[in-house]
């Protein structure tokens, strides 16, 4: 495995990947660090770009964007008060009151230091566990993937907004659009009506950009005001940098928080902000000294940013051993694989074993990339907090735009998109969540798959999914899941309603 590893990592040091890592690092961290544009926002834009190059230099590129968004949601978050991401808001929680007596500077470099050490803590696992888990699942047949994708739909779907239903309809309103056109196993035509343009399927670009792009700018544009940096910032003097006895002080800390992070990444719906959450908590129960986290401490920006990065290395995990994205970014990452002609699942070591572990050496390489961009443009990134919002939404629309016609330069892709923008926008007034319904469309092929081939064996009986220890016990997860969240959702309605009535 490290020898495959080390070629992994030589296959990427080339001119080509490592510019397209540091593209996608400066991409990242300006959009996390402007609020309203999120990290997702700009592998949305930037993943038709995939469809030219090759996968070790296309899929690093939104690697970066991946890693970089989630920290660059730091920087407002110390400065203005004002996460550029969600997981980011514990940052604020001790980053401001730092900034206000002075420590900005050592603020930002500890959000800096925190998610790069969670980036790599997870990376490392990420490469010691995917091959052997892999091997496992390469032992599942069609019945227990069918059933594996089965407990994973039910469970994005159900922790996907305040309402079970609601994150159901949409994961299976997502696989129902991922059945137009001709079937991939049959060839039957399917809920086109007629159209011509609707054969080849709904293509994923324009669903994508429309339903995570388009809403936010809309959003943005009725609500989004100017925030001014009046205040200098030092980044020489000892307030403006992490010392190395603060390090070792906080280095058990920091251990903690990604452990944390990466097992909170490896469940599918959670991702970045509940590990923030629960890291930031973490370490305050354990401080000496508790009532300083609101006062502005280093430990409260540690904490957070270590776990909320840690969960991008881990969310990788079951992405590439099962091939189960688990959030609507590493949804998005899948249909990067897709678009390269390559199957996110346990034959993806055996299959493209150079890709993967140039993948894997492309992650370690977007770390040191990373700590160095962000230490270095740190001016140029807090003079980018402080860009005209109309300027910064105009260009991400324009772009939007013209990465969905530039795939098939059909105007029936602009449509699309459109469509998907204003149902994105409605999704997201009704709290409708998008990332289950794209995580749907994307699992909807593999799942029909996987049914079929059981179909097949079993002569169209049913009972070839209770035949499996396997299979049964994957279907007993998916109704203990259902039921469980199900009681916390009354249990938290009935504590709302008593708060309220009291």
């Amino acid at each position: 495995m490290i020898e495959d590893v080390v070629l992994g990592l030589i296959s990427i040091l080339n001119p080509a990947s490592i510019l397209a890592i540091a593209f996608g690092l400066a991409v990242g961290l300006l959009f996390g660090s402007i609020p309203g544009i999120s990290g997702i926002m700009a592998i949305s834009i930037l993943l038709p770009l995939t469809f030219y190059v090759s996968p070790l230099v296309g899929i690093p590129m939104l690697l970066g964007i991946y890693k970089a968004g989630i920290y660059g949601g730091s920087i407002t978050a110390v400065l203005l008060n004002t996460p550029g991401a969600p997981p980011a808001i514990c940052t604020a929680m001790s980053g401001f009151p730092m900034a206000q007596r002075g420590q900005a500077g050592k603020a930002l470099n500890a959000a800096l230091v925190g998610s790069v050490y969670g980036d790599m803590f997870s990376n490392l696992l990420l490469i010691l566990v995917a091959a052997p888990i892999s091997y496992i699942a390469m032992k599942i047949g069609p019945a227990e993937q069918f059933c594996l994708l089965l407990l994973a739909l039910t469970v994005v779907g159900s922790i996907s907004g305040n309402s079970i239903l609601k994150g159901m309809t949409c994961a299976g309103f997502g696989i129902l659009l991922s059945m137009v056109g001709v079937s991939g196993v049959s060839g039957a035509i399917r809920f086109t009506f007629g159209s011509d343009y609707l054969l080849s399927g709904i293509q994923l670009i324009p669903m994508v950009i429309g339903l995570l792009c388009l809403p936010e700018i809309i959003h943005q544009v009725g609500t989004c005001a100017k925030n001014y940096i009046t205040q200098k910032i030092d980044l020489k003097s000892e307030n403006g940098r992490l010392t190395w006895k603060e390090f070792k002080q906080n280095s058990y800390l920091l251990f903690r928080s990604s452990v944390i992070g990466s097992i909170i990444g490896t469940m599918p719906g959670l991702g970045a902000s509940p590990a923030a959450f629960m890291a930031y908590s973490d370490a305050q129960r354990r401080s000496k000294d508790p009532e300083a986290f609101a006062k502005g401490n280093i430990e409260g920006v540690l904490a957070p940013e270590a776990a909320n990065n840690a969960t991008t290395g881990s969310a990788m995990i079951p992405l590439l051993t099962l091939g189960i994205p688990g959030d609507d970014v590493t949804a998005v990452l899948m249909g990067a694989f897709l678009i390269q002609g390559i199957t996110p699942g346990p034959n993806i070591f055996f299959e493209h074993t150079q890709v993967v572990y140039g993948i894997f050496g492309s992650l370690i390489l977007c770390d040191i990339l990373l700590y160095i961009i962000a230490k270095f443009g740190f001016r140029i990134w807090i003079k980018i907090v402080d860009l005209p919002r109309s300027l910064i939404f105009s260009s991400v629309t324009i772009f939007a735009f013209i990465g969905t016609y530039s795939i098939n330069q059909s105007l029936f892709d602009i449509f699309c998109l459109i469509c998907f923008g204003i149902m994105g926008y409605l999704m997201r007034i009704f709290h409708f969540s998008a990332g289950a319904m794209i995580i749907g469309f994307i699992l909807g092929p593999i799942l029909e798959k996987a049914y079929d081939q059981s179909m097949s064996l079993s002569g169209g009986s049913y009972m070839i999914f209770f035949e499996s220890p396997v299979a049964v016990l994957l279907l007993l997860m998916t109704l203990a899941g259902m039921i469980s969240i199900y009681r916390m959702r009354v249990r938290k309605y009935k504590k709302l309603m008593e708060k309220t009535l009291s």
